[in-house]
């Protein structure tokens, strides 16, 4: 098989942008032959959101716009996808029950949003398209004792990987994550809506309680955050705690959300020039404004009134393109990622060394890679 070009990369990226994009600014197929769509099918896979490609092309009628077995391919993830999400459906509801019955009303994150759509095609045509890995809940520093002793005594476990020493580490900014008993997803209560890597001014408890939107849904009580904490939350998770915006690395699966949110009416309103305001205050305007510059990149979307560009944002997102222009200097500055990334777990050993927890959780870990790795027939 030949090596594709550098520039197959970056037309990925728009194909497969213009075929999601929320506003549909672009009603033509792209031009490809077989061979590229097969390359975007993989491309989409890895980048999370296949069964989103195929409710979108479903809702506008596109699908013939695909070869038969892309088509058929995408078919079978969306329909694996739906019956997952209605699986964590399932567990979302009871894991909000067991904590309202100790008092305790969670506020949705990430993914968890998109479960309390109903399946229904008519009210939104990607419910149960958005491919979840977990369920991400904030319950706040005061009431994750309570909420975590709630689901233990439900039967919610550390996973396997996990040793039981992780509850002795220092608190993160969610607890370890809690398997259903049934196997069927788990569970990650937040104490704080962002990692250490956000100042903990940056949507406090006050800031999500205060303008969450509350539901009673199927008789149980949560909160979803308004539209401007999730477009917070969306990239400074993103560019900031997943270090895209250090790495030059991004999720289409997240920008697309972001880029859904940004479509809706009510985002016109928002004061995005405060916003920018209040997050330069604390150095994390850039993370915004890269998300929005990428939005307009990929989907066309303009940007909003009052937002100002600054020559980080268009340096960072220049870097992106260059980088995907550039496949085998993008390679080498990945290999100086890594081997940054375990420079910063070297430092951090000295820390580790004179933790107790650690040592039964390293060994814990090491022995299951041994066993992974062994041949039982051998």
């Amino acid at each position: 098989m030949t090596r594709r070009s550098s520039r197959a990369r970056a037309r990925d990226w728009l194909d497969l942008a213009a075929l999601l994009d929320p506003l549909d600014h672009f009603p033509t197929p792209p031009a490809r032959d077989a061979v590229a769509w097969r390359h975007l099918y993989g491309f989409a896979t890895a980048h999370l959101v296949a069964p989103t490609l195929y409710a979108v092309l479903a809702a506008r009628q596109r699908l013939d716009w695909l070869p038969a077995e892309v088509r058929a391919a995408l078919a079978v993830l969306h329909q694996l996808n739906a019956e997952h999400n209605a699986r964590l459906r399932a567990l979302l509801h009871e894991t909000t029950a067991r904590l309202n019955a100790v008092g305790v009303r969670p506020i949705a994150l990430k993914g968890a949003i998109a479960l309390l759509s109903e399946a229904d095609p008519l009210a939104d045509p990607l419910a149960g398209a958005r491919m979840l890995g977990d369920l991400d809940l904030w319950v706040g520093d005061a009431d994750l004792p309570v909420a975590i002793q709630a689901l233990r005594a439900g039967g919610y476990r550390l996973p396997d990987n996990l040793h039981p020493n992780v509850w002795s580490l220092p608190p993160s900014h969610h607890a370890p994550p809690l398997l259903h008993p049934s196997g069927s997803g788990y569970v990650e209560l937040h104490r704080h809506a962002l990692g250490a890597r956000v100042p903990a001014g940056v949507l406090t408890a006050a800031q999500l309680t205060g303008a969450a939107h509350w539901l009673t849904w199927r008789g149980v009580q949560l909160g979803v955050p308004d539209l401007a904490s999730r477009l917070i939350h969306n990239a400074l998770h993103q560019q900031i705690s997943d270090q895209a915006l250090a790495s030059d690395r991004r999720s289409l699966r997240q920008l697309f959300e972001f880029a859904r949110w940004c479509a809706q009416p009510e985002a016109a309103s928002l004061d995005w020039a405060g916003l920018l305001r209040d997050l330069d205050a604390v150095g994390m305007g850039e993370a915004l404004r890269l998300n929005l510059l990428a939005t307009q990149q990929l989907f066309g979307q303009p940007l909003p009134a009052g937002v100002r560009l600054t020559p980080a944002a268009l340096a960072a997102e220049g870097r992106f393109w260059w980088r995907l222009d550039h496949p085998a200097l993008d390679r080498w500055l990945g290999w100086q990622g890594y081997w940054r990334l375990q420079a910063r777990r070297l430092a951090n050993l000295p820390r580790r060394l004179v933790t107790p927890a650690w040592y039964p959780m390293k060994w814990h870990q090491l022995k299951r890679a041994w066993l992974g790795g062994r041949n039982p027939g051998g």
